[in-house]
């Protein structure tokens, strides 16, 4: 009998442990006081209209955030499940939200993406550090809901810069001579073209992303963030 009793506290204390940890794990919010990092902010959805910016309840672009635009680097307070929301220009009405995680002294780009039920916001982290030898660094993030989940992405050589890369995810950087860039972009699986996108006058020793999405009539298209 005193065994089964032990048992019953020891289980009562256990459940009680993962109830705290299950509550802590979920706050919101989690600011290091003193910890700053800088976070870029992307409109990439075509339907969205002009959006306000806020991280942790903080408003760091307060509106006319349109399409394709890009906000500068903005230092903000680091922390661990900050929340993130695009709000519609003008409103208190979330456009989309999520999380971010970050440590100190790091460089993040978040992305609006996807319209209606599929609207989301992603978070890349981004390597400032300048290209060597007048090369040209650049990533592609893929957050078009139109091309296949999983694509592959080549130049107009037919090198590949990535051979599957999925929905929601970005390539590790790549190295190219400044200049114009042409861009070939396919479903893996079913091998047909989603498109070609030229980049002219891409700069030496700059820093790119190049996100396929999707614009207002629903055509996939490629555009650039310049990051220095």
């Amino acid at each position: 009998m005193k065994t089964t009793v032990s048992y019953k506290k020891l289980f009562t204390g256990l459940a009680l442990f993962i109830a705290v940890l299950a509550i802590s794990s979920c706050k919101k919010n989690t600011i290091d006081p003193s910890g700053q990092f800088n976070i870029k902010v992307v409109n990439a959805s075509a339907t969205a209209g002009p959006q306000s910016f806020t991280l942790a309840g903080n408003v760091l672009v307060s509106g006319g955030l349109n399409y394709t635009d890009a906000s500068a680097y903005i230092n903000a307070p680091s922390g661990k499940n900050m929340v993130t929301e695009f709000k519609n220009a003008g409103t208190n009405s979330v456009y989309a939200s999520g999380s971010l995680y970050t440590a100190n002294g790091v460089n993040f780009t978040v992305y609006l993406a996807g319209s209606g039920s599929n609207a989301r916001v992603k978070n890349f982290e981004d390597d400032l550090a300048t290209p060597n030898n007048g090369q040209v660094k650049i990533k592609f993030i893929h957050l078009s809901d139109k091309a296949p989940n999983i694509i592959t992405i080549k130049n107009s050589n037919g090198d590949e810069f990535s051979g599957s890369l999925v929905r929601n995810l970005a390539t590790g950087y790549k190295y190219v001579a400044p200049g114009d860039l042409t861009i070939q972009v396919a479903g893996l699986t079913s091998k047909n073209s989603v498109g070609t996108f030229t980049f002219a006058n891409l700069q030496a020793g700059k820093i790119y992303s190049l996100y396929l999405t999707d614009d207002a009539n629903g055509n996939v298209v490629m555009n650039q963030v310049l990051h220095n």
